[in-house]
């Protein structure tokens, strides 16, 4: 199978820096783009909640996440959008008639989140594309959560 577009999708807003599952999404989906000559195309969704003051945007965070990869030559855009995760990383692989969707999972991170993570259990199944998850390690799990913007509000819309 020849991949044209990629789809990485990458949850940023909670976090202080980038999360080490997106660093991996991203050198995956580089190593994907240089191998079939595709398009990278970064979405991160973001909960309709302010982030704290004096936070990085999900903006800037996004633009410090594709810079390695444009500096590379690769083709590649970002996209942010707002609300359920699991509907609009559906929708926008439609939208983009993406070949491959990239997604990072943060397994088992509370009660809400048993296996995969939510959001991942619900992205769609009937999507017609190829979904690679990438799961954290334990070292990656207890960076992540280091990374976790303090006083970030407990109810979070995750799926």
């Amino acid at each position: 199978m020849v991949y044209r577009k990629i789809c990485v999708a990458v949850a940023l807003q909670r976090y202080i820096d980038l999360p080490p599952v997106a660093l991996r999404q991203r050198e995956l989906a580089r190593a994907l783009a240089a191998a079939h000559g595709a398009s990278i195309q970064v979405l991160s969704v973001n909960a309709p909640m302010p982030l704290l003051p004096d936070v990085e945007t999900t903006e800037d965070k996004l633009q410090r996440f594709l810079a390695p990869l444009l500096d590379e030559g690769l083709e590649a855009h970002w996209s942010l959008r707002e609300g359920r995760p699991s509907r609009e990383i559906a929708r926008y692989v439609q939208d983009i008639a993406a070949d491959v969707l990239i997604l990072g999972t943060h397994s088992k991170r509370g009660p809400f989140d048993v296996g995969l993570g939510s959001t991942a259990a619900a992205i769609p199944q009937d999507l017609a594309l190829t979904v690679i998850l990438i799961r954290p390690t334990e070292d990656e799990q207890e960076r992540t959560r280091e990374l976790m913007i303090p006083r970030y509000p407990f109810i979070f819309p995750y799926g």
